[in-house]
């Protein structure tokens, strides 16, 4: 599968790359090149594979959502550890903008 620059530029963008031209075209080829080697999945015949075959057990890996209390020092090791503090809470990015 070969890409446009358009298409090249509009994935960077997405990506909030800033890429030069010759970035652009070095990365354009490897982008087109994983995306060949995708598509190589679309030859796989599957007609005979039930949708719901799985590999593994099935069983859920999650655990329980439960509360837990601070070790006594583990609220000023989590303080200790953010990039940025403000008023004594943990600064972080805005997500929506």
């Amino acid at each position: 599968m070969s890409l446009d620059i358009a298409e090249i530029k509009h994935v960077a963008a997405l990506s909030k790359l800033g890429l030069s031209a010759s970035e652009l075209k070095h990365y354009g080829k490897q982008l087109s090149a994983v995306l060949s080697y995708i598509d190589q999945l679309t030859t796989v015949d599957t007609s005979g594979v039930d949708a719901k075959n799985r590999l593994g057990k099935n069983y859920n890996v999650w655990r329980a959502d439960e509360a837990v209390a601070w070790e006594d020092d583990g609220r000023q090791i989590a303080l200790e550890q953010a990039m940025e503090m403000k008023d004594e809470q943990i600064k972080v990015p805005r997500v929506l903008e």
